[in-house]
């Protein structure tokens, strides 16, 4: 601490209104009263609603007095004062409150502001740096969480500081007390016995590690070996032909020729019955028109028997009969020989689908067609002979 700095703190608290005369001389020696009544002032003077007691009779009093003072010029006025210093409260806490002290002074001497300087302000555009903003926020509310964890546990180390506190004050004074080596002894021995144990631990752990090592170390040897084994074996057996492949093959190739034959067959089934079908329907239509056709000339004739009954005598009656005879009898024999020309028509096509491959002849087909045909021109004469008579006789 130099003298200009004592004088400059003296002035400054002068104009600042201090209520007592300070002299440089009132910090040859530790006097916290006078230190704790100036920081006082000062944090009234900084903040008049700001909490803090000024009740610094014992020892953890005058601490507390300290970290609230502390804590609301680093909080508030971004000041970075050391309370170690300020406790001391002899020429080197004189550079501390230096730093409030020139804060309010220059505060207090610096002249007000023009408007047009107020409204000209504008801070500097920073849109380039906001991932840098969005880190720094980050790590600014991490470092919050931690303090506040460890402000949480205030309580609990707090007796634990104040007893390390007075014992560090106790050996830094020179003392040499029985009591002190004896704590400083237990403490050394303390820390070694940890330390052996932790060495104690840490070669058990290296044991077991070299332990595993080994017992890996023979399970791969194991495992290769095993793995050459069955190389040797699927080798063995790919080299080795069964006795069964040549009839295997065999069998195999004979199974693809019938499944070919059988895919063949299948086809040839399928289309045959395709075949069949348009067959029996088109002759289903063919007999449907013909069955038409005939109860059509049934009506004409049964209407034409009508008309000579009611208009001819006994003999037309009788001659009616012997027509309606002759008729019925023609009837008959038109379907006998139609019935036959259609199981004819049903032998050839089974006969065309046998599959021993034998075939009629064209000749017998013909001469078969040649009669079916000779029958129904004969039946159609006579019909037409019928139609003629009972034309004349009507």
């Amino acid at each position: 601490m130099s003298y200009r700095e004592l004088r400059n703190f003296c002035e400054q608290m002068r104009a600042l209104g201090y209520h007592r005369i300070i002299s440089m001389e009132n910090f040859r020696r530790p006097n916290f009263e006078l230190v704790a009544d100036i920081l006082f002032w000062l944090a009234q003077k900084y903040d008049p609603n700001s909490d803090i007691s000024d009740n610094i009779d014992e020892e953890r009093n005058r601490v507390e007095f300290i970290k609230q003072i502390t804590t609301l010029f680093v909080s508030k006025a971004r000041l970075k004062i050391n309370p170690k210093r300020l406790y001391m409260a002899d020429v080197y806490a004189v550079q501390e409150i230096l730093k409030i002290s020139t804060l309010l002074y220059q505060s207090y001497v610096c002249p007000p502001a023009d408007e047009d300087e107020i409204h000209d302000f504008s801070l500097p555009s920073k849109l380039s740096n906001i991932k840098s903003h969005k880190i720094l926020a980050q790590e600014i509310t991490d470092l919050a969480t931690r303090l506040y964890d460890q402000l949480g546990k205030e309580d609990e180390v707090k007796i634990a500081r104040e007893k390390a506190l007075q014992f560090l004050s106790n050996v830094s004074r020179g003392g040499n007390s029985q009591s002190e080596q004896s704590q400083i002894q237990i403490c050394i021995q303390t820390i070694l016995k940890q330390q052996e144990q932790n060495n104690q631990e840490m070669l058990k752990y290296v044991g077991n590690l070299e332990r595993d090592q080994k017992q890996l170390d023979e399970k791969i040897k194991r495992k290769t070996k095993e793995l050459e084994q069955a190389e040797k074996r699927l080798k063995g057996m790919k080299s080795v032909k069964p006795s069964y492949q040549e009839e295997y093959d065999r069998q195999e190739y004979e199974l693809e020729k019938l499944y070919q034959i059988y895919v063949e067959k299948l086809r040839n089934l399928v289309y045959l019955e395709h075949v069949l079908d348009e067959q029996i329907r088109q002759e289903e239509l063919e007999q449907k028109r013909k069955d038409e056709q005939l109860e059509k000339i049934q009506r004409g004739i049964k209407d034409q028997e009508y008309i000579e009954i009611m208009g001819g005598g006994d003999e037309q009656v009788d001659q009616q009969g012997r027509d309606s005879r002759l008729q019925s009898s023609n009837k008959e024999k038109r379907n006998n020989d139609f019935m036959r020309t259609q199981q004819g028509g049903f032998n050839r096509q089974q006969m065309d689908d046998d599959d021993d491959g034998e075939e009629l002849s064209a000749g017998d087909i013909d001469e078969g067609d040649d009669e079916d045909e000779d029958e129904l021109e004969d039946d159609d004469d006579e019909f037409q002979n019928i139609e003629d008579r009972d034309e004349v006789d009507f």
